[in-house]
Order: structure tokens, then sequence, then C-alpha cells
């Protein structure tokens, strides 16, 4: 089941790169790169879980990723 964010379509097992905020809110951006493990609905709208290379999970709204980008 694809999601159309930002044109750019994502699916399971891709593979993403995107700017975030740190912690979520701060004005200080992080890079994520990953690969898409989860695409869901919450209270808040889309998110994306993704496992780095390092075995990080992260869990990542789609509405504060900046210059999402397909790797």
């Amino acid at each position: 089941m694809p999601f159309l964010t930002h044109s750019l379509n994502i699916r399971k097992g891709d593979t993403i790169s995107c700017k975030y905020p740190k912690h979520g809110r701060l004005n200080i951006l992080k890079r994520h790169n990953g690969i898409v493990e989860k695409l869901g609905v919450s209270n808040n709208g889309l998110y994306v879980t993704l496992r780095s290379a390092c075995g990080a999970v992260r869990s990542l709204s789609l509405d504060k990723m900046i210059e999402p980008k397909r790797v």
C-alpha cells in the first residue's frame, strides 16, 4: 500500500534519506537514513518506521520530514 508524500512514493523496503528536527521539535536538523520497515497512520498523521545501518529504529512523522529522498 503506497503513500504519496512530498511527491515521493514510499513503500515498505525502500531506502530513504531525510532531514528531521532533533528530538522531533528543535530547530536543529539531523539526517536520517534507513530502510522503511513500517508505514502507518496515527492521530498525528502519517509516519514511517526506519531501521538504520547501525540497527537503530526510528519512527518519523512525514509532516516533519524535510527533503525526503529515495536512495
